[in-house]
């Protein structure tokens, strides 16, 4: 069953059977049955499941798209539940909380990079105190191209930008500029825009 079943589906499911666990403990068995809570589980599904299409319908009769506090009570009332009693069982004494068992992932060490040779501390410099650090951090490296100087390259971008700005000027006008006729008399036939 629970191989055909969505992921997302499959731990919806499990944290229903967490909670049924739970209530069933706090009621106050010790153990129980796999088919038992598989039993309660799958009542409890349902419950909810019918709930949230009476919610939904409630909220869809009124015009909304989203439920509200109102919905659920109605639906609640709808299906013979004593909608005072909640308040009291959210407020009882006796409930117990499972908490799933933490997952501790052993922590990884991190290898550091190091780029170059770290230089020794100069003569005037005590042993003591930390070793520089990697000479890329300190050392001027340049970070963008040098510009293109040759006369023939510059010569053919500016040629190329020119011609680009031409191209798009003349398309501008076209589109924004009136109507020209190629058969003015004729004012139907083959307008150029």
């Amino acid at each position: 069953m629970a191989s055909s079943m969505d992921p997302r589906e499959v731990s919806r499911r499990k944290a229903l059977k967490v909670a049924v666990s739970a209530l069933v403990y706090e009621v106050g068995f010790e153990k129980a049955e796999e088919s038992v809570l598989e039993t309660l589980t799958e009542m409890l599904q349902s419950f909810l499941t019918e709930l949230g299409r009476s919610c939904r319908g409630y909220a869809e009769l009124a015009g909304r798209s989203e439920g509200m506090m109102t919905d659920v009570f109605m639906a609640l009332v709808d299906m013979g539940q004593n909608v005072q009693s909640i308040q009291s069982h959210a407020r009882r004494h006796t409930k117990s909380v499972f908490l799933p068992p933490a997952h501790t992932a052993a922590p990884t060490t991190l290898k550091t990079l190091q780029v170059g040779d770290r230089p020794s501390h100069p003569s005037h410099i005590p042993d003591h105190l930390p070793a520089f650090p990697d000479p890329h951090t300190y050392i001027r490296t340049l970070t963008n191209k040098a510009p293109v100087t040759e006369y023939q390259l510059v010569r053919e971008k500016a040629a190329s930008q020119k011609r680009d700005i031409e191209r798009a000027l003349t398309r501008f006008i076209a589109k924004t500029g009136e109507t020209q006729m190629l058969f003015p008399d004729n004012t139907e036939a083959y307008p150029c825009k």
